[in-house]
């Protein structure tokens, strides 16, 4: 037992090493699962539970949403919902003091949706709304703390990949976690809208009014914005109603953005085919990650190293809201490190044990989990989103990116002070929805 213990612990120890050398997550989880459990039970039962898992992988009918979300998704982009998404919030709200950081934080959210990854949020809006924000004289820090903390909405808002994961992963109901994103996203929208709004009040950044648009632009606006509110409503709707279950969801959610594409012409058949390439591709990956994901979560498991976790938070385990700070802690750690889809794989396994023998419930840790790791990533000094920008926008300088992001690293400390003090902001409408 020992010996599994200590594989374990080196098990995991050399996957957060190889995810930090950037070897692919899959890659990185898969070698460590299958090369850990072959050293305990032998190659060839190692080589059995590899094929069933990946048969297992493909074969679930849960996960037969994320294709049709990655779709959904890749389809909007060829729409150019996302593009026009933005252009619409600076049309609406951009004459406004701090109108265009608002409408990047929008904008940024979407894309998000739609990438499932921070990182790639926060590269593509600094070249696209960074340099818009300068050159109406908004300041460095509020610009870059704008770009850099806008992404990490997106991957709370449905149809989160990264959330589909994590209840794949935790055996929870997809379609609770995906309800129960609802008063977190309302509350981070308003705090968010705050660390723009109070900065500029207090005159500590600069952001210029601009001239308003005039009526006709801002009813062109209204109707751009009109197909991707449809859409989200569509999903939170049917799910909410029961109408739809996650699966019938995000088949819908796919045929209304394409229909709004066809019917509209502004998706091409050049478009269709690079969204269903990139779908494919996107798929494959996310895959090999589950298929990888659950043979590291089989090694651990047959080492104990879970088990003995739990053993080791035993005197905490009386009070949930320790244990919930320690994992805090750790979480804002490894955000210096790497990036959201990889935290989550690598201590989903370790702390979903640890969480129930708490007595938290797993969708509103689930919640609690997504929400740090983002914030892990804009915490200063050394969060990922900010070597990104800054990798991006050289000029830009780490001191002003500090001082940027930290209004919107205390929203979320808020929103999280929130959240752990009333638990029914996540749990209510998973538990009352039909």
């Amino acid at each position: 037992m020992i010996d599994g213990l200590m594989m374990g612990g080196l098990g995991f120890a050399a996957a957060i090493v190889l995810v930090l050398l950037e070897v692919p997550v899959a890659v990185a989880l898969g070698l460590v699962g299958l090369g850990g459990a072959a050293m305990i039970l032998g190659p060839g039962a190692a080589a059995t539970i590899g094929a069933t898992t990946i048969w297992d992988s493909l074969t679930n009918y849960t996960l037969t949403m994320l294709p049709l979300f990655v779709l959904m998704g890749n389809l909007a982009a060829q729409s150019g919902l996302s593009s026009r998404l933005y252009r619409s919030m600076t049309t609406l709200i951009g004459h406004r003091r701090g109108g265009l950081s608002l409408a990047t934080i929008g904008a940024s959210a979407g894309f998000g949706m739609i990438s499932g990854s921070s990182l790639a949020t926060t590269a593509t809006m600094g070249r696209i709304a960074l340099p818009e924000m300068r050159a109406a004289g908004y300041s460095n820090a509020l610009a870059s703390g704008t770009v850099a903390a806008g992404g990490t909405l997106g991957i709370l808002i449905p149809p989160s990949t990264v959330l589909v994961i994590y209840a794949f992963i935790a055996e929870q109901s997809i379609r609770a976690m995906l309800l129960a994103t609802a008063g977190p996203i309302l509350i981070a929208v308003t705090l968010y809208a705050l660390a723009v709004w109070l900065p500029i009040r207090l005159g500590w950044q600069a952001a210029p009014e601009r001239a308003r648009a005039d009526r006709a632009e801002r009813r062109a606006a209204l109707r751009e914005l009109l197909p991707p509110l449809g859409v989200f409503g569509l999903i939170m709707g049917g799910l909410y109603t029961g109408l739809f279950t996650a699966n019938e969801t995000a088949a819908i959610g796919a045929a209304v953005v394409l229909a709004y594409g066809v019917l509209s012409r502004r998706l091409t058949w050049a478009g269709f085919l690079e969204a269903a390439m990139d779908t494919a591709l996107t798929c494959g990956a996310l895959y090999l990650v589950l298929i990888a994901a659950n043979l590291f979560n089989f090694f651990l498991a047959l080492s104990g190293l879970p088990f003995s976790l739990t053993s080791m938070f035993a005197g905490v385990l009386d009070s949930p809201l320790t244990v919930i700070l320690l994992m805090l802690v750790i979480y804002l750690v490894l955000g210096t490190l790497m990036d959201s889809l990889a935290m989550l794989l690598l201590t989903v396994p370790l702390f979903v044990p640890v969480a129930q023998a708490a007595g938290i419930d797993l969708i509103w840790f689930g919640i609690f989990a997504v929400m740090v790791v983002e914030m892990g990533l804009i915490t200063p000094p050394v969060g990922m989103n900010l070597f990104v920008l800054k990798t991006t926008n050289p000029e830009i300088r780490m001191v002003e990116l500090w001082k940027g992001v930290t209004p919107f690293v205390l929203a979320d400390f808020i929103r999280l002070l929130i959240i752990i003090a009333v638990p029914a902001i996540v749990l209510w409408l998973p538990q009352n929805a039909f």
